[in-house]
């Protein structure tokens, strides 16, 4: 037998929207032990299925928080399914089947969402019937009662609804469950439909979020939109301080969205550091510092590829083994949508690395020719790809031809990791002249500012 469930519909102003969707779920969608609550929320005019009526809007949390509750003291349900009213079922009369199944095929499952169109890109496209995810986008959540016991329910003080997701995926996560996404159900988000100032409406929201997520969290509240601790691995030299005062205050733009650098220092061109160029270093707010000396039996060039070496096998004895190692160059500043798009990553897909920088036009596609790979700007490595690179640096060097861009994209794809690009560029270029080889630039022309 099924396990009970109880479908939660939060109406306001949407009677167009709520009737035919309360018709369809009681009439036509596949499941038998279910239940069907249409809560209105203060609206002016209330739909005719409404089963409960609020004498006020309370909010989109607040209003799912009162349907949750007159649901859980009218009978016992195994999990709830909040349902937004602007959502449609065009894929198929299954979606409830199928989430069921899914999540309680597992102990370990709290939450799942079916794919749809959604702001959040991963939302769009599941990997697999059980994708492991860092939140999920409360449209069409079905949460088990198990979860909610124990962890309660969204915080409150989220009115407005965002950051609900972004908050109760990382409470699911640090108790050892899991967000779900599945590729066996998907429906179709509307978006917006009760909300006549949506540019108001985002202003109001999105500083309620910032505020209770700061609170919360710290000012780094971010990062608790990843699965995975992101170390920032930055190589940088006391050459050129024009450029290198431009990525600090770059990164600095980016930095409470990930862990505390590891910094590499080059000395290659000259053992001597300058006060200011250390005064940038320390505005980094390094988590180590590490000294690359200039190499006795190599020349200049070969000495800065054993450096970009050194800062690999220095970076894996930091983090855990869950990390992600973000190479940096000191060139380099960031787009205003680096962080997002470093959230949007699958972090659960195996592959050598994905690169947020393309240079020129880019590569062609998401998947790399590591045989036309150049440009480690931006390069973010699994740990395991990082170990694979340092346990193997003798085979690496005498299979491959420098630089290390060139040795690190082949020899991983020699070992059958894909390697993968952004499809834009998210850090641009800012030499206009390599600074290891003197001469040319491949800045990028598909950068996102």
């Amino acid at each position: 037998m099924n396990p009970r469930i109880a479908i939660l519909v939060l109406n306001y102003n949407t009677p167009q929207l709520t009737d035919p969707l309360a018709s369809y779920l009681q009439n036509i969608l596949h499941y038998e032990q279910k239940d069907v609550y249409v809560i209105d929320n203060g609206s002016e005019k209330p739909p005719q299925s409404a089963t409960h009526r609020l004498p006020e809007n309370l909010g989109f949390t607040r209003g799912m928080h009162e349907a949750w509750r007159i649901a859980s003291s009218t009978a016992d349900y195994a999990a709830y399914w909040f349902l937004n009213s602007d959502v449609g079922f065009e894929y198929g009369d299954d979606v409830l089947s199928n989430l069921t199944d899914v999540l309680f095929s597992s102990d370990e499952f709290a939450q799942i969402s079916p794919q749809f169109n959604s702001p959040h890109k991963f939302m769009e496209k599941a990997a697999s019937a059980a994708q492991k995810v860092p939140y999920l986008e409360p449209t069409a959540t079905l949460i088990k009662s198990s979860t909610i016991e124990r962890l309660g329910f969204w915080d409150l003080d989220l009115t407005h609804g965002w950051g609900v997701d972004y908050d109760y995926g990382f409470r699911i996560r640090e108790a050892g469950l899991t967000n779900i996404l599945t590729n066996r159900a998907r429906i179709v988000h509307k978006e917006h439909q009760s909300i006549k100032d949506f540019s108001g409406y985002v202003e109001r929201a999105a500083s309620e979020m910032h505020t209770v997520l700061t609170r919360k969290y710290g000012s780094g509240w971010e990062k608790i939109k990843r699965m995975r601790k992101v170390v920032p691995v930055i190589l940088t030299c006391d050459r050129d301080h024009t450029l290198t005062s431009r990525f600090v205050e770059s990164f600095c733009s980016v930095s409470a969205t990930i862990e505390k650098p590891v910094v590499v220092v080059d000395t290659s061109a000259s053992a001597k550091l300058s006060p200011e160029f250390l005064r940038m270093v320390q505005a980094l707010d390094p988590g180590v510092v590490a000294i690359h000396p200039p190499q006795a039996s190599m020349n200049f060039y070969e000495s800065v590829q054993d450096a970009a070496d050194f800062a690999l096998s220095t970076a894996i004895e930091h983090g855990d083994e869950d990390s992600y190692y973000l190479f940096l160059e000191d060139d380099i500043i960031f787009s205003s949508r680096f962080s997002d798009r470093l959230g949007q990553v699958h972090w659960e897909n195996d592959f050598g690395f994905l690169t947020f920088y393309l240079p020129g036009d880019g590569f062609g596609g998401d998947r790399i020719d590591p045989n036309r790979f150049y440009g480690t700007q931006c390069v973010l490595f699994p740990r395991a790809s990082v170990e694979k690179v340092v346990s193997g640096k003798s085979e690496m060097h005498a299979a491959f031809p420098p630089g290390y861009d060139i040795r690190w994209s082949r020899y991983l794809a020699a070992k059958g990791y894909p390697l993968y690009a952004t499809e834009r560029s998210y850090v641009q270029h800012l030499s206009t002249l390599s600074r290891l080889h003197g001469h040319g630039t491949h800045a990028s022309r598909c950068f996102v500012p």
